[in-house]
């Protein structure tokens, strides 16, 4: 639960505390209602205080879309927040090794859903939750999401050409996409940003805006699915790489392995003669990154392995 819901309670509490005080023996009705709401705030407090695994962020808005601590615009809060879980979806698939196709339905994506459940003033925004009442013993797949897209976003705004390239070379091209329509809106909006979760806070003033509108306007990030033939060198299964020699040449590819392939299956070609040093067809997915000066990069993500007719 974010630091910023923690605060709000600990300030409504030393409200009530001083109403109480203030009010004395005058009016104990009174004072009763105030006691029993302010047993109600220390509870939520003292769960706030147990370790929570799954996923609460709160998205805060300023500028020209927001009127004070009053309201926001309906159609801009709409797409910001589309676009926002449209990321956490995307992410999530990425990272349990689903092929995205470019345009299409994201699979499962009910289990990347969050729920609006308070609305933040003060200047305007929406606190959003995980669906889950079952305790957790470890941070959940949507968590660890919420807190990738975090990251992404700040990176995305760092005044390091490094830090933001670093991010570009390791997002896939849907989650980009979903990032990259966030930031426009933001910055077409006349829009400011901060998101708060747990400890972290991450604020996106017109300048970081502006920055990080201008690099995404010039950085494409695209996949497409491939065959290639060869020979294949090797396997690291700890490290879930591979190496392929392409057939007919001298070029040594290497790259990540899909996490659709198990530790067990890549253990066993590791350890099996009859898959190391042959030849093979491979399925790749191929991933194109052009930066904002023009520079390529080309990843090649094994996804399977298909033996020679």
């Amino acid at each position: 639960m974010s630091k910023l819901h923690r605060a709000a309670l600990e300030s409504e509490l030393a409200s009530l505390q001083s109403l109480i005080a203030e009010a004395g023996d005058a009016d104990p009705l009174g004072v009763l209602s105030l006691r029993q709401r302010v047993k109600k705030i220390e509870e939520k407090l003292a769960e706030l205080g147990e370790q929570k695994h799954h996923a609460d962020v709160t998205l805060l808005f300023y500028g020209k879309p927001v009127d004070g601590s009053r309201g926001i615009d309906a159609e801009f809060a709409g797409k910001a927040l589309q676009s926002y879980q449209s990321a956490l979806s995307k992410h999530m698939n990425s990272l349990t090794g689903r092929a995205l196709g470019r345009r299409g339905p994201v699979p499962e994506r009910s289990l990347s859903r969050m729920n609006i459940v308070d609305v933040v003033h003060g200047s305007f925004g929406f606190r959003l939750e995980e669906d889950s009442e079952e305790a957790q013993m470890f941070d959940t797949s949507l968590r660890d999401a919420v807190t990738a897209i975090s990251q992404i976003i700040h990176d995305f705004s760092d005044p390091s050409d490094a830090i933001f390239e670093k991010a570009i070379d390791d997002i896939d091209s849907r989650t980009f996409l979903s990032v990259k329509y966030f930031i426009e809106l933001l910055r077409n909006e006349g829009a400011k940003f901060k998101l708060v979760e747990d400890n972290n806070e991450i604020e996106l003033d017109e300048a970081k805006v502006e920055r990080a509108y201008q690099r995404v306007e010039r950085t494409e990030v695209t996949e497409s699915e491939d065959q290639i033939a060869g020979t294949l060198v090797g396997v690291m299964p700890v490290a879930r790489r591979f190496e392929f020699n392409l057939g007919g040449t001298e070029e040594i590819i290497s790259g990540p392995i899909d996490a659709r392939l198990s530790a067990d299956f890549l253990e066993r070609i590791e350890n099996d003669e009859q898959f190391i040093g042959r030849a093979w067809r491979a399925s790749v997915r191929v991933r194109n990154v052009r930066r904002p000066d023009g520079r390529e990069k080309i990843e090649y993500i094994l996804t399977g392995l298909i033996h020679p007719e």
